[in-house]
């Protein structure tokens, strides 16, 4: 596969109104090819409805099974850009929800995510967690293939977990940053295929050129110098560069595009 990745930049404007098409024209997000019944918390070690219980290491913590989407009490229940998404997060009643068959919350930033999730008493995944919710995953069974976000709950898509959509459909932040290529006191490889993974599913070498059937074939983005954000799993528009090892530690943390959306977890206490 040839590299035809766009890389760019959408800042979130209140006062312009960037358009889909536009949007959609500038999305960085391309593939090199191309409910809650209460907003308190699980208590008791039991999940609420629309999440499933995961052990990550000794910890317990309970995972939306789907992406998120917005409530019914938000203004915009299909956000079309990056202001019809903040006129939803600066909405008090309005937060993140867990519901089969809704189309994900997109044109969402790195701190928009991470309030609605604290707004449904909930917070974003670290990397290391988003990626082992993840595991078991057939990313072929994915939406890989699409000119749009699909609705939540692709049959075949789900993970050992028990959520859904982990890879493809849309792009998931986690609740991480990327200093000066640096990760978790460690340099990040250079952008390309992934050949090797730390125990996170985070690229440690990279090929760029040929892509590695181990790992999928899947594809890692970086820049040697800035402060980055990170979203996982690829989008509707990655192909066969979407996976679990599939990483952006490119995009601004105030990106937002038709491709990016989220989903929450909670510990259970």
């Amino acid at each position: 596969m040839k590299s035809t990745f766009l890389k760019g930049t959408l800042v979130v404007l209140f006062a312009s109104i960037v358009s889909t098409i536009g949007i959609f024209a500038s999305d960085t997000l391309r593939g090199i090819d191309g409910g809650v019944a209460n907003i308190g918390g699980s208590g008791g070690g039991t999940c609420r409805a629309g999440m499933v219980a995961q052990k990550i290491d000794d910890a317990l913590i309970c995972v939306d099974m789907y992406e998120a989407s917005p409530s019914s009490q938000c203004p915009n229940p299909i956000p079309l850009n990056a202001l019809e998404s903040e006129k939803n997060a600066l909405t008090p009643e309005c937060y993140a929800v867990s519901v089969v068959q809704q189309i994900p919350w997109v044109f969402v930033t790195l701190s928009q995510a991470q309030r609605m999730c604290a707004e449904a008493g909930k917070r974003l995944p670290t990397s290391d967690e988003w990626y082992k919710i993840a595991l078991g995953t057939d990313s072929s069974q994915c939406v890989i293939n699409s000119r749009s976000p699909l609705k939540t709950g692709t049959p075949a898509c789900v993970a050992s977990s028990g959520a859904f959509d982990m890879v493809g459909n849309v792009w998931e932040w986690v609740d991480e940053t990327v200093d000066g290529n640096q990760f978790k006191e460690r340099p990040l490889p250079e952008e390309g295929y992934v050949t090797s993974a730390d125990a996170s599913g985070v690229a440690i070498t990279t090929d760029t050129n040929t892509g590695d059937l181990l790992y999928g074939e899947d594809y890692f983005w970086s820049k040697s110098e800035g402060i980055f954000g990170m979203i996982r799993g690829g989008f509707y528009g990655s192909a066969d560069d979407a996976g679990l090892y599939t990483v952006n530690a490119t995009v601004a943390t105030n990106f937002a595009a038709q491709g990016v959306g989220f989903r929450c977890v909670e510990d259970v206490i």
